[in-house]
């Protein structure tokens, strides 16, 4: 018999379980049983079902939970202020790299054992969804912010370069290899013309 798992809030209870989750759905797609899930969160499998009612509301959660930007604004927003420029974008397309990775490999997955949730209904203007994030945004234009003057273009035009080479070096689909961090924010930078002879 499984133990009684500790009291949490359902709110913390179904967190709990997302993260538990991912990395399962990543390893075997929808086809993951609810007794895995509970096994990976220490937790009796009725509990799965108090927390979601179903394996499928459950897998819809999960990847709802991977696109949540919440921790990645905070890791962004905890890159040293007193680092070079170079070394805040490195950590900053580090950040994204790995976003990105947890995102597309769930959503890569699901697609693959036809599970992927559908979209919500439109509600806006027809044309293509937004993808960008403002939170994300206005993260990353403060770590251009201090240096901006040094650069060509605004901070804001900086950062849609910064996240489009990022989001193009990191998809499996759009990508043969994946960039180093180091080397995105190189080609961002420093551009891909060898330095000239005076």
């Amino acid at each position: 018999m499984t133990p009684r798992a500790p009291a949490m809030s359902p709110h913390d209870r179904r967190a709990a379980i997302i993260e538990a989750t991912v990395p399962l759905l990543r390893e075997h797609g929808a086809g993951l049983t609810t007794k895995q899930v509970a096994d990976a969160a220490g937790i009796a499998e009725g509990t799965v079902f108090r927390a979601f009612g179903t394996k499928d509301e459950l897998i819809k959660s999960c990847a709802t939970a991977v696109f949540d930007t919440t921790t990645l604004v905070a890791e962004l927003r905890g890159v040293a202020a007193e680092h070079s420029l170079d070394a805040r974008l490195t950590a900053a397309v580090a950040a994204l790299q790995r976003y990105l990775e947890r995102a597309i490999g769930l959503m890569s997955t699901l697609a693959a054992s036809g599970a992927l949730p559908h979209p919500p209904p439109r509600t806006g203007p027809p044309g293509p969804r937004a993808m960008r994030d403002p939170a994300v945004d206005a993260a990353l234009v403060d770590l251009v912010g201090p240096d901006a003057e040094h650069l060509r273009y605004p901070a804001q035009e900086v950062v849609t370069i910064l996240s489009h080479l990022t989001l193009a070096s990191s998809h499996p689909m759009l990508s043969g290899r994946a960039m180093p961090a180091e080397e995105i924010v190189s080609v961002v930078l420093d551009g891909v013309r060898k330095a000239r002879p005076c």
